[in-house]
Parts: structure tokens; sequence; C-alpha cells
């Protein structure tokens, strides 16, 4: 069975770091991107604005200057709500996976166009941490739309809400990205990978979601609790 991979980048055998790309970069910072440690980019096309030529030339500079594979988000907004589909047809060229949320009314025309690419299916769930069966209902849904990686962040508002999603993603069966939003759910940027988390988000400049660590600090825990992670790339 081939691995399971982000473009270059395998998944699986060591816990992955993607830096968040929220907002346009010169060429310089685009050149510095490698540097940060990160395995992956996410290009967040909603927090970029909704001018399709702008945002693919903007992904076209990044693939040309650094090797680092890329997801395409587009979250609905009140300015993109009406053309979300056609940016997500645009950039898909550009781009080595897709995220799109289960419950988006798009998700099944969006995956049927991202054909070859790696396909993210995520929920996010801003109030509460849902029990396990709820869990592994979102995981089974997600995989029955067709994807590759079932991503799934909770806010967790005790330790009893971390360490119930770290159980779900032990007992998960398809390839999964768990996260525990909030501050009690912080840890889970780094520990999660030890239950079979796949990955994990860190932010350039500025978080985007509750919790988030910055990329550099990701990498330094990682570097620390996770044999032969080091930053390494995986070989194409």
């Amino acid at each position: 069975m081939k691995p399971l991979a982000i473009g270059s980048v395998t998944l699986g055998e060591v816990p992955r770091v993607v830096a968040i790309v929220d907002e346009f970069l010169n060429s310089h910072h685009i050149a510095e991107l490698e540097k940060t440690g990160a395995d992956l980019l996410e290009i967040r096309c909603d927090l970029l604005g909704a001018d399709i030529p702008s945002l693919c030339v903007f992904i076209d500079k990044i693939k040309k200057t650094t090797n680092l594979p890329c997801i395409g988000t587009v979250r609905e907004t009140d300015e993109n709500h009406a053309k979300r589909m056609d940016i997500f047809k645009a950039v898909i060229p550009f781009v080595d996976a897709i995220d799109v949320e289960i419950d988006s009314s798009i998700a099944r025309q969006v995956i049927a166009h991202a054909t070859g690419k790696t396909v993210i299916v995520s929920e996010h769930d801003f109030e509460k941490t849902p029990d396990c069966a709820h869990l592994h209902g979102i995981a089974d849904r997600a995989h029955g739309l067709g994807a590759d990686i079932v991503k799934i962040a909770a806010m967790a508002r005790t330790r009893s809400d971390v360490a119930r999603l770290f159980t779900f993603a032990s007992e998960c069966t398809w390839p999964l990205v768990a996260i525990a939003m909030g501050d009690f759910g912080m840890i889970s940027r780094v520990l999660a990978p030890v239950f079979g988390s796949l990955f994990t988000y860190g932010y350039l400049r500025s978080a985007v979601a509750p919790g988030q660590l910055p990329v550099g600090k990701l990498v330094e825990e990682l570097r620390m609790y996770y044999p032969g992670f080091g930053g390494m790339k995986a070989e194409g």
C-alpha cells in the first residue's frame, strides 16, 4: 500500500508541523518559510481574501520558491460565500491537499474536483469536546465522504476533555489529525501525535485558533519529545 503523504511529505513516521499562511508574504518571507522547520504549509485562502487571480499568483509563487507541500483551505466567509467553489477550483491545481468542512454544502463537489490531491475533511467544534461515540461518528462520516485524512478540532473546557480526545485518537481506525483547542487543549498541539495524530498546526505571526503555538515553538518541542523528528523532510 502506498504510504499516506501530502506532496513529498510522508505522514505517520514522525509528527509533522504545518505552518499557517494567513497573509500575503513578500518574496523574502516566502523564501524564509523553510527555515521555520515546518514540513507543510496551510494556505488559508479565506483569510487572504476572495480575489482569485491574486490567490493563484501567490500560491504559485510559494510553490516555485519553496519545497514545502501546500494544503489549500477555504473556510466560508461573508466575502467568499458566493464563489467559494470557484476559489477551490482555481487553487486546487496549485496545492497538494485540500481541507473542506464535513458539513459544508460544497464538500462533495470539492472532493470530486480534488482528484489526485490528498483530501482532509474537517470538523471544528468551538463550544465543546463531544463524547467518544460522537467523535467516532464524525470520523466515519468524513471517511464516507472520501477523506484521506479526518481532522477534528474541539474546544477543551477541562483536562478530561483533552484526555477524551486522546482516547478517541488512539482508537480511531482512519488517518487522523486531532486537536484540542483552548488553554486546556494547548498541550495537545505537542502530545496528540503520541496518540496517532498525524500533524499539528502552528502560526507564523498570530494565532488563528484558540491555543495555537508559534511554528518555532512547536518544532522545538517536537524535537525534544519525539526521537527522529529533527525537522527532517521526507524524500520524494
